[in-house]
């Protein structure tokens, strides 16, 4: 099964796509300079590699197994690149205690893809997916407070604002939270 959008083209996530991952998101610093743990520069990619495997890879994995998908993001539209070259990667992500019951979403782009609008039109295909197929009623998306780009993308994308609150690390989050309407569930 594959989610399609208008530029887009999202794949269900495979253990080979992890090494892909790794090299165009984890260690690229615009992507990750939200993720305080990783956007250290004094950690070496072989201590990037490990946290990656420990965290990333882990929480993908133990998301499909539960029967929550991750996709990666192809491109389909020649203007943004060849056709099937890596744009990122985005999903529906087991809940986590500290944030609460609900699933999350997110959503990462290789830094040459920000800033055209692809984030919303993959989030929508993936919210759209976990509403319409999986049924499922309520999401959350967490963000950190400074990252005004996500913030815009999950207003975009229909959640509210909840609350904030220290995250895991100390930085302060933003719990996000869409409902959704009785006509978008089946």
């Amino acid at each position: 099964m594959e989610l399609r959008t208008a530029r887009l083209r999202l794949r269900p996530y495979q253990t080979a796509d992890f090494e892909t991952l790794f090299r165009r998101l984890v260690l690229d610093p615009a992507v990750i300079r939200f993720w305080h743990d990783y956007a250290d520069p004094a950690l070496t990619r072989d201590e990037l590699r490990a946290m990656a495997d420990r965290d990333l890879r882990t929480w993908i994995e133990e998301g499909i197994a539960a029967g929550f998908p991750t996709w990666i993001l192809e491109v389909m539209d020649p203007a943004l690149g060849p056709e099937g070259d890596f744009v990122g990667a985005a999903g529906v992500f087991p809940p986590e205690n500290e944030w609460g019951p609900e699933p999350e979403v997110g959503c990462l782009l290789t830094s040459r893809h920000h800033g055209r609008g692809l984030a919303t039109e993959a989030l929508t295909a993936v919210i759209a997916d976990a509403t319409d197929r999986l049924g499922i009623p309520v999401l959350v998306a967490i963000v950190d407070e400074p990252n005004a780009a996500s913030i815009r993308l999950v207003d975009k994308c229909g959640f509210a604002f909840e609350r904030s609150y220290p995250g895991s690390d100390g930085q302060p989050c933003r719990r996000y939270v869409r409902r959704a309407d009785v006509g978008e569930r089946r």
